[in-house]
């Protein structure tokens, strides 16, 4: 395997397949012609939607969590403490597992922008925590203490685990170390869940606690959280949205993930209705203490059989709970943050030019990568 600082060939990057293409990983980091331009406009958009969580203020949160019941106080507390853990394995995975087996430029970018902004979202989740508590480090030290997160780290980490281990192989092997070597397929059905795992927790996981704290601004309280929150939420659908574009693209482009799709049938399935399964306790222990207006354990669990109605149909895996129409119906007004309309005297004031990325992505409609 060439070095990535080995410059002395020619890449052509655009005869190249996105991962573990034969010709190596990306050298020179060249952008004037791509091999996937819609990756690449997935990265330009990325960079419209920067954002600094310092600039939205959290006075009246502040003043809401000292006035808030209980059960209000444990929903939005174990809803940051779950996110940051969340925002904490997806921020360094993109970069720790996809990139050693990236092969064109803007997959490259791609990732990199991925793992930053979802550190903006772990910073954000500080930034909140630091505004509204008086001693934080004692909030995020519940983290490790509460087992529904602790269980949830450790699932999602097994597919990132298992391909971080087999690309350390791959880089030893490629040191010349004897006895250490890589199943290509095994590489393949790795980058293949790793991926399904990345899609789960993009267009899954990250719902529930989504849907809970915009349903506290529905309510007037937690509005800087709500607004901060906005910003993440149109992040993550651009993730969603780019995960699933990847996870389509590499079967009709690469034969070997086409038998990665067929090895692993059952065991991508599995992996969602876990993950559907686990974000329905997590719904039941959010409203262990009490509900609020409007939200409540069965509403949040219905709102999660919804999305992944919807959700995995994008990346080819059926899944009918029966449920006709959304569960919050005002979710939707919160998909598109460009468009969002808010009283001043009702909200934090939020200046930012950002783009914006709808909540449901036609396939058929987008140009080839």
């Amino acid at each position: 395997m060439k070095s990535t600082n080995d410059f002395s060939y020619n890449p052509n990057y655009l005869k190249r397949q996105l991962f573990l293409d034969p010709a190596g990983r990306v050298t020179v980091q060249r952008y004037e012609e791509h091999a996937y331009p819609v990756i690449a406009q997935y990265v330009k958009t990325q960079k419209g939607f920067f954002w600094v969580p310092e600039e939205v203020t959290l006075v009246k949160d502040k003043m809401d969590f000292k006035t808030a019941a209980d059960a209000v106080k444990h929903i939005f507390t174990s809803n940051l403490l779950r996110q940051t853990a969340l925002d904490s394995i997806q921020g360094r995975s993109p970069v720790e597992c996809f990139f050693p087996v990236v092969s064109v430029p803007e997959l490259e970018a791609l990732v990199l922008w991925w793992s930053a902004f979802e550190q903006i979202h772990s910073d954000a989740y500080s930034h909140i925590i630091r505004n509204i508590y008086n001693v934080p480090s004692e909030e995020f030290n519940k983290i490790h203490e509460t087992k529904e997160i602790v269980e949830m780290a450790a699932h999602i980490g097994t597919h990132y685990d298992r391909l971080y281990e087999l690309n350390a192989k791959k880089a030893l092997n490629s040191l010349g170390l004897q006895g250490i070597r890589v199943d290509e397929d095994e590489h393949v059905d790795a980058i293949w869940l790793a991926l399904h795992a990345s899609y789960a927790l993009e267009a899954i996981r990250f719902m529930v606690s989504f849907a809970t704290s915009l349903g506290m601004v529905e309510n007037k309280l937690f509005v800087g959280n709500g607004n901060i929150i906005s910003l993440i939420l149109n992040d993550e659908l651009l993730h969603t949205d780019w995960t699933a574009r990847l996870l389509n693209r590499v079967v009709k482009d690469d034969p070997r993930f086409v038998g990665a799709r067929e090895r692993n049938r059952e065991v991508v399935q599995q992996l969602y209705l876990d993950v559907i399964e686990e974000e329905k306790a997590w719904a039941d222990y959010l409203f262990s203490k009490g509900t609020v207006i409007g939200l409540n354990a069965k509403v949040l669990r219905d709102f999660v059989d919804w999305t992944a109605q919807h959700r995995l149909k994008d990346v080819g895996i059926k899944y009918d709970a029966g449920i006709k129409s959304t569960p919050l119906p005002w979710f939707n007004k919160h998909l598109n943050t460009s468009k969002k309309q808010t009283a001043l005297q009702e909200n934090e004031s939020v200046s930012y030019v950002i783009g914006s990325m709808t909540s449901d992505m036609e396939y058929s409609e987008l140009p080839d990568l």
